[in-house]
C-alpha cells in the first residue's frame, strides 16, 4: 500500500496521521514517566528488558502472516506505539473510573470492585481502547485495510505494544518486592506461557473488521466487527476471570490449570488458527493479484516476470536484492518501490470490482495515481539499467 501521507484534494489524511501519531507518542510518553517515576531507575530498566525479550519474536509471527503484501513500517509502529501508550493509559483509566463509580453507588467494599474491575471492567476498556486504533484505521485509511490479514496484523501489533508495557510495570514491581529472582515467575507466566494473549485478543478485533471490508453481506458487514471486538473481551475475561478466581482456590489445582490449560487450549489454538487462516487468504490474495497483474502488463505498467515474482515473497526480495548488488541503492529503492505499488494497484482493482473506490481525501492512493507513479518509476529504473549504474 503506498506510503505517502498527502493528498491533492483534503488534508483530512495527514491530519488523521499527525492526531494518532501526537496521541500515541503523548500516550507512550506519560505511560512510560509513569512506571519510572512509580519504580526506579533499576527496576524499570530490568522491566523493559524483560518485556522486550520475546516481543520481536511475536510481531515477526504477525507480520509472517502477511508477507504478500508491504505494511507501512511506521504505520506498523504506531500500531505498536498506540497500544502501549494511549491503549494503556486510557483503558487502565476507564477501569478505574468504573471501579470507583460501580462501588460508590452499589456500596460494594473494595474487594469486591476490584474483581468487578479486573474480570469485567477491565477487558471491555482495555479492548476497547486497543480496538479504537483499528477502527480508525478500517474508518479512516481503508487503502491500508483491506482484508483479515490487514486486521489482525493490525491488531496483534497494537496488543503487542499494550502487552510490553503492562509486562514492564509487572516486572518491575516484582523487582522491587523480591529483587532480580522475584522475576522469574512473572517472566515464565507473562512473558512465555501467556505472551501472546493480548495480541490475540485485538487479532480478533481486527479480524472482525476484516471480515467486514471482505463481506458482500450488509448484515456482515455491520456483525462482524461487533462480533469481533466482543470475541477480544470474553477471551480477555476468560482469562482474567480465571486468574481471579485461581486465587480463591488454595488447592492450587485451578491455578495449575490456567498456567497449563489456557496457554494450551486457547492462545496455542489461537495462534495456529491465525495461520491457517493466513495461508488460507494468502493462496486467494495471490491468485487475485496475479490476474490483476495480468491487466498492468498489457498496460505497460508490468512485465511477464512480475507475475511469478509478486506473488512470492522470497523471489521478490531474491530480485530486488540483486538489483541492489548489480546496478546500486538508487535501482533497488525504484524496483522495491514499483514492487509495493503494483501489488497496491492490484488490490485497488479488487475493490473497485466489488464496486468500493477510496474517499476523495485518499485519491492519492487510488488505481490511477498508483499507476502514475509506477510509471514514472519504471521509466527511471529503465534509464539506470541503461546507463548500466545505480
Amino acid at each position: 500500500m503506498q506510503h505517502r501521507v498527502q493528498s491533492a484534494h483534503s488534508p483530512v489524511w495527514p491530519l488523521t496521521i499527525g492526531c494518532l501519531v501526537v496521541a500515541s507518542s503523548l500516550g507512550l510518553c506519560c505511560v512510560l514517566s509513569l512506571a519510572l517515576l512509580e519504580t526506579s531507575p533499576t527496576a524499570f530498566l530490568v522491566g523493559l528488558v524483560l518485556a522486550g525479550i520475546l516481543a520481536p519474536v511475536y510481531a515477526a509471527y504477525l507480520l509472517f502472516l502477511d508477507p504478500l503484501e508491504h505494511e507501512p513500517p511506521w504505520l506498523l509502529g504506531l500500531a505498536l506505539a498506540w497500544g502501549a501508550g494511549v491503549a494503556t493509559l486510557s483503558g487502565g483509566a476507564a477501569t478505574a473510573l468504573l471501579e470507583a463509580m460501580t462501588g460508590t453507588v452499589l456500596a460494594l467494599d473494595s474487594d469486591v470492585s476490584d474483581t468487578l474491575g479486573t474480570i469485567i471492567f477491565a477487558p471491555l476498556t482495555e479492548e476497547a481502547a486497543k480496538g479504537a486504533f483499528v477502527f480508525a484505521l478500517f474508518l479512516l485509511a481503508r487503502h491500508e485495510f483491506d482484508d483479515v490479514l490487514d486486521g489482525i496484523v493490525y491488531g496483534g501489533l497494537v496488543g503487542l505494544g499494550f502487552a510490553v508495557v503492562e509486562d514492564l510495570i509487572y516486572y518491575a514491581a516484582a523487582f522491587l518486592e523480591e529483587g532480580l529472582s522475584g522475576v522469574g515467575l512473572p517472566f515464565l507466566v507473562r512473558g512465555v506461557l501467556t505472551g501472546f494473549g493480548h495480541p490475540l485478543f485485538t487479532a480478533v478485533t481486527g479480524l472482525g473488521l476484516g471480515l467486514a471490508v471482505q463481506a458482500r453481506s450488509s448484515a456482515l458487514r455491520w456483525l462482524a466487527p461487533f462480533a469481533g471486538l466482543v470475541g477480544a473481551i470474553l477471551l480477555h475475561a476468560l482469562w482474567n476471570g480465571g486468574v481471579t478466581l485461581a486465587q480463591y482456590d488454595e488447592s492450587g489445582l485451578l491455578a495449575l490449570l490456567m498456567l497449563l490449560g489456557y496457554p494450551l487450549l486457547v492462545l496455542l489454538p489461537g495462534a495456529i488458527g491465525l495461520a491457517v487462516l493466513a495461508v488460507a487468504q494468502a493462496r486467494r490474495r495471490a491468485r487475485d493479484v496475479r490476474r490483476y497483474l495480468a491487466e498492468a502488463v498489457q498496460l505497460g505498467l508490468a512485465d511477464t516476470e512480475d507475475l511469478a515474482v509478486l506473488t512470492s515473497p522470497w523471489r521478490r526480495r531474491a530480485r530486488q536484492l540483486r538489483y541492489l548488488t548489480r546496478y546500486g541503492g538508487r535501482a533497488f529503492w525504484l524496483r522495491r518501490r514499483m514492487d509495493i505499488a503494483l501489488v497496491d494497484w492490484a488490490y485497488r482493482h479488487w475493490h473497485r470490482e466489488r464496486g468500493e473506490r477510496l474517499p476523495r481525501y485518499l485519491a492519492t492512493f487510488e488505481a490511477e495515481a498508483i499507476a502514475a507513479r509506477i510509471r514514472r518509476w519504471r521509466l527511471e529504473l529503465s534509464t539506470l539499467l541503461a546507463a548500466g549504474t545505480g
